[in-house]
């Protein structure tokens, strides 16, 4: 059984009732009772409709989330320039760091290469210096006589040997 909420009013009304007991005085209470229910009822009804107003109000409209998407997409848009700027600048500095370390590779490379040219010619001028000089001594030992002949050829042994 149901509790039901019944105002002072209304039992006041069906107190008299109950001591009359009179017909004019039950539909007086009765029609009290109805129309506290029906204020009620539509008290419950305003109520409930205010707060399911209220909490769909609070719910995000389409123009709402179609404007917040708009922002996120803008902000996605900025972020994704920015990275591209960064990777960007990124790049230039990792190009300009390849060719700073290439031209400083190509530098001792170069100077490598130059000082093996020199030692290269010192060496032809060297080779080029025995020759003379062998074809000169060889010159002399026709020129000059056995015996001298005899004394380079043991000289020439002599540091062969060694």
């Amino acid at each position: 059984m149901k509790n039901y909420y019944i105002s002072e009013g209304v039992k006041a009304l069906f107190s008299i009732y109950f001591k009359d007991q009179t017909e004019e005085n039950f539909i007086k209470a009765l029609n009290e009772f109805a129309k506290e229910s029906q204020i009620n009822s539509q008290e419950i009804k305003d109520k409930s409709f205010r707060e399911f107003k209220e909490a769909i109000s609070k719910l995000p409209t389409i123009d709402l989330l179609n404007t917040r998407f708009d922002k996120l997409e803008n902000s996605v848009d900025k972020l994704e320039y920015s990275v591209g700027a960064k990777l960007d600048k990124l790049e230039d500095s990792v190009d300009k760091l390849e060719y700073s370390i290439g031209a400083k590779l190509d530098k001792p490379e170069d100077s490598v290469c130059a000082k093996l040219n020199k030692l290269e010619n010192k060496l032809d001028s060297f080779k080029r210096e025995v020759r003379t000089y062998v074809i000169i001594l060889a010159a002399l030992m026709f020129i000059l006589q056995p015996t001298i002949f005899d004394l380079i050829l043991s000289i020439f042994k002599s540091f062969l040997r060694q």
